[in-house]
């Protein structure tokens, strides 16, 4: 089983936010429907916060956390969690949810693994807050279908 590094995981679960914004901007250009747009939009620049929080995390101060090994490669938050999203200039917003629900998913998954093979608790807590923020987001766009 491979090795991998805290800071290669969490550089993983940054560049999948990055391609969820882009995802999304992607969306926003082709949607026709002024309520895709608007969803989009909020979820897009909510992805940008969650990539900016990773990012502190990989500063100094937590160095000696992320220079960890895991013995773990992830399987998860990679571009295989795009196959099979048909989303379209036709689609609607709870279209657009599902498929966030979809994608935050990979996320929760890549959190959830990486949590069971941490071997200590200060890994375990780490990816567990993460792993809490990435449910949250599930429930409030979980809450916006239908809208």
């Amino acid at each position: 089983m491979p090795f991998s590094q805290v800071k290669d995981i969490l550089n993983r679960a940054t560049a999948f936010h990055k391609m969820l914004v882009e995802f999304y901007s992607n969306i926003q250009d082709i949607s026709q429907k002024e309520s895709v747009k608007i969803l989009v939009d909020y979820m897009s620049r909510h992805e940008e916060i969650l990539k900016k929080q990773l990012n502190k995390i990989t500063d100094e101060q937590q160095r000696q956390i992320t220079e960890q090994f895991l013995k773990y490669e992830p399987e998860y938050a990679s571009c295989r969690c795009f196959e099979n999203l048909n989303i379209d200039k036709d689609s609607s917003v709870d279209d657009v949810i599902d498929a966030g629900l979809q994608l935050n998913q990979c996320l929760v998954n890549l959190y959830n693994q990486t949590e069971e093979v941490s071997p200590n608790q200060e890994l375990k807590d780490l990816f567990s807050s993460l792993k809490t923020m990435e449910i949250a987001e599930k429930k409030k766009l979980s809450r916006m279908r239908g809208m």
